[in-house]
């Protein structure tokens, strides 16, 4: 396991961004602002955002499958259950994936309808990503 990793970052309204941190826990646990957890994008690429992230009512930042992920999150590799380093096409992807623009009027819609963020928790969100296409036409 490596001491630093390359990842990338996601704030709310902000363009990714790549970033070598501490591969920690309390690094991670920095960024996001809390207890952490891992949620798989695909295989050997993880997302971590912080656990409590609607609870705490943290500012809506991106559309996930069938999930809004708020708060900023990390985009990390995995392998056998450690972060390591994004691959350069792994970067690209991501930072194609998460560009704000793919993301901002659906994310400024729910802003606008439900406030905050801690609203979500009593919604089902399934098909959520059916949004960001919608509000593109």
């Amino acid at each position: 396991m490596s001491n630093r990793i390359r990842v990338i970052i996601v704030e709310p309204n902000k363009e990714p961004y790549t970033a070598k941190i501490r591969n920690t826990l309390e690094e991670k646990q920095k960024i996001v602002g809390g207890l952490i957890e891992f949620v798989e994008l695909e295989h050997n690429v993880d997302l971590i955002c912080n656990e409590e992230n609607k609870i705490l009512n943290l500012d809506f930042n991106r559309i996930i499958k069938n999930d809004i992920v708020c708060g900023t999150f990390i985009i990390a590799g995995q392998k056998n259950g450690y972060s390591i380093s994004l691959s350069m096409k792994q970067i690209q992807k991501y930072k194609k994936e998460f560009a704000l623009k793919k993301h901002k009027l659906a994310i400024d819609f729910l802003r606008r309808t439900l406030v905050n963020s801690s609203n979500l928790l009593d919604l089902n969100l399934l098909g959520v990503e059916q949004l960001k296409k919608f509000l593109k036409k």
